[in-house]
């Protein structure tokens, strides 16, 4: 978790945060008129960002994309439910940053070949419908307000746009011309780097409770099911819950 409040103790990586902050409101007050569900959403091209600042800033772009979708949201779509906006965009970034660096190879996030390309489309999809899940059923479990049609927009969204201008713009800020500082997680001691082996197989079962349990809730959404349906719905939900938050916890 040491990782995730790593940024409020570097006066760069603040300085990170501000810039995605600015970027990120700068991007999305205007498609604020674009409205696709009122109160909710709407058209987002600004969801380019969390993927891409995840990748290049790690928890200081999920930070900003954070703080930047609840100042955004003060521009008509500010609610009691922009706490689930407000988180759900923090992992729309910080978890292609986890998944990518899963094996901690330290690789600098690209896309200069198909393996990375496909680990990149990857990635985009498993933040956008864990991102949807999160929003879609927080709504339902929080607030009893189930709207299918809030999970599809915001699945389309955090998908559609990483893939369409996103990637170019990952391609420009890992270029050789590009003189961005890419964050990367931290080098480890050998005695670190033992203990992180022992992780590695706990994050791996999370990450497997995560994707089951997202496959499960698709389905169901997808059948028309709501995450209040049912008992089992519920304990789904409860195991896709556990295993996101302690995926990302885990440094």
């Amino acid at each position: 978790m040491s990782e995730i409040f790593s940024p409020f103790k570097s006066k760069q990586k603040l300085i990170e945060i501000g810039i995605c902050v600015l970027i990120f409101i700068g991007m999305a007050v205007p498609f604020k008129v674009m409205v696709l569900i009122k109160g909710f959403t709407e058209v987002r091209p600004v969801n380019i960002m969390p993927v891409v600042a995840g990748l290049l800033l790690g928890p200081a772009g999920a930070w900003g994309c954070a703080i930047g979708n609840l100042i955004a949201d003060l521009f008509g779509t500010f609610s009691k439910a922009s706490i689930l906006g407000f988180i759900g965009n923090f992992f729309a970034a910080y978890l292609p940053y986890k998944l990518w660096h899963i094996k901690g190879r330290r690789e600098t996030p690209n896309v200069k070949s198909n393996k990375n390309l496909l680990k990149y489309c990857l990635v985009s999809l498993g933040s956008a419908i864990t991102t949807a899940l999160f929003i879609a059923c927080g709504l339902d479990i929080l607030f009893n307000m189930w709207i299918p049609q809030v999970f599809w927009i915001v699945f389309l969204n955090d998908l559609g746009f990483p893939l369409v201008l996103g990637l170019p713009v990952l391609i420009v800020l890992t270029s050789e011309d590009s003189n961005l500082q890419i964050t990367l997680p931290e080098k480890e001691s050998s005695i670190q780097a033992l203990a992180k082996k022992s992780l590695f197989s706990l994050k791996s079962i999370l990450l497997w409770m995560l994707l089951i349990s997202e496959v499960l809730l698709f389905v169901m959404i997808t059948l028309g099911m709501r995450m209040t349906a049912n008992v089992l719905t519920i304990i789904i939900g409860g195991v896709f819950v556990i295993s996101l938050f302690s995926f990302m916890i885990i440094d």
